[in-house]
C-alpha cells in the first residue's frame, strides 16, 4: 500500500536547503537554518511513523501517538508557513477550501451553524485539545467561548463496533451541562486533513528554490576580469568563493603556489615552469567558477596540485600523508622525517629538498611539484 504522506515531499525540501551553502552562512537566512534541520528531522521521522501506522488504530495509546506525530508535522508546516511566506489556501476563514474536512462533522455532532463552524485547522486544534492537549480544560474556540464553556475529555475513541466505517473520535464532557457526547468522524478524514497540510510543504520547496536560483542567477552574472596576472586572477577567484560560501582551499594552494619564496635557489626554474602550467589552466578555473561549477574547477586544480603519480616507492603514498598532515598540526619531527625520506627515495630526481632546514610550506609545495612532473612523466610513457 502506498505511503499516505509521501516521503519524497520532505527530501525535496532537504534537498533544496543542502542545494547550496546559502542557508548555512548567508546572513540573510542562516538564523534560519537551525530551524530548517529541526523540521527536517522531526517530519522525516514523523512521517515514517504515520505511513507505518496509518491503519486505523486499534487502541487509545496507539491513537494517541498518532496525534502526537500528526501535530509535528502540521506545526512543522506552520513554522515554514510563517518563515517562507508562501501562500496557504487553507488559512482564509472567508474561503470553502478552509472547511473542506470538518465542516459537516460540526455541524451534524456539535450542532453548529455554518457560521460558527470553525475552520479545518482550528477544528483540529479543537480535537488536538481535547484528545492529549488540554484534556482536563478546552475552551479556547469560539464556539466555546460564546457560552464560556469548559469541555473535557475522559478518553478517545478507537475500534467503535457501532460503525462500518473505522472511526475515531473522542468523549466530551461539559461545564454547562450534564450531557455526555461522543464526537466520531472516520479515520480517513483525519487522515486527508493531514495529507493537505503536509503537502504545502512542496510550497516551502518552492520558496526555497526561488530564493537560491535569485542567488544563482546573481553569482552567474559577475565575471572575473580576463586582463589580470595569474596572481590577481587567483586571488579574484578566491575572493568570489568567499563570498558564495564555497571552500578556498583548492585556490588557496594555487595562491601559495605563485607567491613562495625559494631558500634553494636550485627549485627556481622547475617552479617557474611550475606556475606556467598554473597559468595555463587560468581561463578554464575562471570560466567554471564564473558557471559555478565548482566539481571542475576541483577537478582543474587536482590536476595540478592534486596529482600522485601511480607508481611509486613502497612507502610513498605513507610518507606524502605524514607530510601533509604532520607538517601543519600533529607530530612536526615525525612529518620532517618522512619529508627526508620521501626526498632520498623519490623527489630528488625533480626538486631539492633540505626537510631540516626549510619551511613547512615550501617542503610541501615541493613534494607536490615532484609528484606532479613524476605523474607527466608516467602518463607520457603509457
Amino acid at each position: 500500500m502506498a505511503d499516505f504522506l509521501n516521503p519524497e515531499i520532505c527530501k525535496d525540501f532537504r534537498n533544496a536547503i543542502n542545494l547550496t551553502p546559502i542557508f548555512m552562512h548567508d546572513k540573510r537566512y542562516k538564523s534560519s537554518f537551525n530551524l530548517y534541520c529541526a523540521i527536517m528531522d522531526r517530519v522525516d521521522d514523523s512521517i515514517k511513523y504515520l505511513n507505518q501506522h496509518s491503519e486505523t488504530p486499534k487502541t487509545e495509546t496507539d491513537f494517541l501517538i498518532f496525534i502526537m506525530y500528526a501535530c509535528m508535522v502540521l506545526d512543522a508546516i506552520n513554522e515554514l508557513q510563517r518563515n517562507l511566506k508562501f501562500k496557504n489556501k487553507y488559512a482564509n476563514s472567508n474561503d470553502k477550501d478552509a472547511y473542506l474536512y470538518f465542516k459537516e462533522i460540526c455541524m451534524n455532532q456539535l450542532e453548529l451553524s455554518a457560521d460558527e463552524c470553525p475552520t479545518d485547522e482550528q477544528f483540529f486544534r479543537y480535537f488536538r485539545s481535547l484528545s492529549m492537549a488540554h484534556p482536563f480544560e478546552t475552551n479556547r474556540v469560539n464556539f466555546l467561548q460564546k457560552n464560556k464553556e469548559i469541555q473535557y475529555s475522559p478518553w478517545v475513541i478507537v475500534n467503535s463496533s457501532s460503525s462500518r466505517i473505522p472511526i475515531v473520535g473522542i468523549r466530551i464532557y461539559s461545564n454547562k451541562n450534564d450531557n455526555i457526547k461522543d464526537l466520531k468522524f472516520p479515520f480517513f478524514i483525519l487522515k486527508d486533513y493531514i495529507q493537505s497540510r503536509f503537502e504545502l510543504m512542496r510550497l516551502a520547496t518552492d520558496s526555497l528554490n526561488e530564493i537560491v536560483n535569485r542567488q544563482l542567477n546573481i553569482w552567474k552574472s559577475e565575471k572575473i576580469p580576463t586582463n589580470l596576472s595569474t596572481l590577481d586572477t587567483l586571488i579574484a577567484i578566491r575572493n568570489m568563493l568567499a563570498k558564495r560560501f564555497e571552500q578556498t582551499y583548492p585556490i588557496d594552494d594555487l595562491i601559495s603556489c605563485m607567491t613562495i619564496e625559494l631558500s634553494n635557489t636550485k627549485n627556481e626554474d622547475i617552479l617557474e615552469n611550475y606556475r606556467e602550467v598554473i597559468s595555463s589552466k587560468i581561463p578554464a578555473i575562471r570560466s567554471a567558477v564564473e558557471n559555478l561549477d565548482y566539481e571542475k574547477m576541483c577537478e582543474l586544480t587536482d590536476s595540478i596540485y592534486g596529482i600522485r603519480p601511480q607508481k611509486m616507492h613502497e612507502q610513498g603514498n605513507y610518507q606524502l600523508e605524514k607530510i601533509y598532515t604532520n607538517l601543519t598540526h600533529g607530530d612536526h619531527i615525525w612529518g620532517i622525517e618522512q619529508a627526508d625520506a620521501f626526498s632520498k627515495e623519490f623527489a630528488s630526481k625533480w626538486v631539492s629538498i633540505q626537510a631540516h632546514t626549510m619551511p613547512d610550506d615550501e617542503i610541501i609545495i615541493l613534494t607536490h611539484i615532484a609528484c606532479y612532473y613524476e605523474a607527466m612523466k608516467q602518463s607520457k610513457l603509457k
